[in-house]
């Protein structure tokens, strides 16, 4: 598979668009889709290309160095100058021969200094520029945001993400980001929120000055209202069960980009979770990522195994 395939293969496992990968590496979508494709004349000069490419498989979570190879041995020569007109052949003197001879040498070195200059490795590009984040541009949440009442502007770290309801707009994940909403004759919301996981807020915004302005976290779970109706059914010696473990455990050695989706077609679980994190399912999920060697799954209490190979784009039930 060329280096354009597996960009393009490991860009559709993870269900991201050209759009949003534009916006996450800085990159126009034109050279990403040139680069999918492999069509060289519409790309800038080589450095430039191989500093795209690095940044696109980083995004992606896939290893750049066999990419960058690859590319190297189906791109063709850029600014390659063209050697210099040869003489024509006659029979001066020897005072003109030897002037010719000097000529020939000096363009010759001129040629030669050229060609090193144009065709020399570009490690500048990759190894003396500012080390591109890694965590902030290869990892995307989605934040939804709705509000009281509807159709208020939402503004991320003074972006406009548009009138409410946003849905799943993809993010950087950070620590910290301003949120601000709007809405005429409403109090304004802002607020600092976290987004190292993706969120559901609700901004509630207040009639005028009459109040303040809140935020809810719709994404955290609200406590059981039964919770507490244990200890009654103890104390009448009702025998107490222990919870059932999960179907299908998920264990995430790696970063890789994963759908998991019920019996009926629902998605339960979509992202990119963290190394060391472990989910469980119940049993007739269908599982799909896009780096099956960082996904071990265990179905029954037996010994985990991965899904397949570094870098391999799997979809298996369980």
């Amino acid at each position: 598979m060329g280096f354009g395939s597996a960009l393009k293969q490991a860009r559709e496992a993870q269900g991201r668009t050209v759009q949003e990968l534009a916006l996450a590496t800085k990159i126009r979508g034109d050279y990403l889709r040139a680069l999918e494709d492999g069509q060289f004349h519409l790309l800038p000069e080589r450095p430039f290309v191989r500093s795209y490419l690095q940044r696109y498989a980083r995004e992606l979570v896939l290893d750049a160095a066999p990419l960058l190879a690859d590319f190297d041995r189906q791109a063709p020569a850029i600014n390659r100058p063209e050697r210099p007109p040869v003489l024509a052949q006659r029979r001066p003197s020897p005072v003109r021969r030897w002037a010719l001879i000097g000529l020939a040498g000096a363009a010759l070195l001129a040629g030669g200094v050229t060609a090193y200059l144009a065709l020399r490795p570009a490690p500048t590009v990759t190894v003396t520029a500012p080390p591109q984040p890694a965590v902030q541009t290869s990892v995307l949440v989605r934040l939804t945001v709705s509000s009281v009442p509807s159709g208020a502007r939402v503004y991320l770290d003074n972006r406009d993400l548009g009138p409410t309801p946003v849905r799943s707009f993809p993010v950087q994940a950070r620590e910290r980001a301003q949120l601000r909403v709007e809405y005429t004759g409403r109090a304004p919301l802002k607020e600092a929120v976290t987004l190292t996981r993706s969120r559901n807020l609700r901004a509630t915004l207040a009639p005028g000055n009459a109040g303040r302005s809140t935020l809810t976290d719709l994404s955290v779970p609200k406590p059981q209202a039964t919770a507490q109706a244990a200890p009654p059914a103890a104390e009448a010696g009702a025998s107490s069960k222990p919870a059932p473990t999960a179907a299908v455990t998920v264990t995430f050695s790696g970063a890789s980009w994963t759908r998991v989706t019920d019996a009926q077609g629902r998605v339960v679980f979509e992202g990119i979770p963290a190394a060391g994190t472990v989910k469980g399912f119940a049993s007739g999920v269908t599982i799909r990522t896009g780096n099956a060697a960082a996904v071990q799954v265990s179905v029954a209490g037996a010994k985990a195994a991965p899904m397949g190979q570094t870098g391999q784009v799997v979809t298996r039930r369980f």
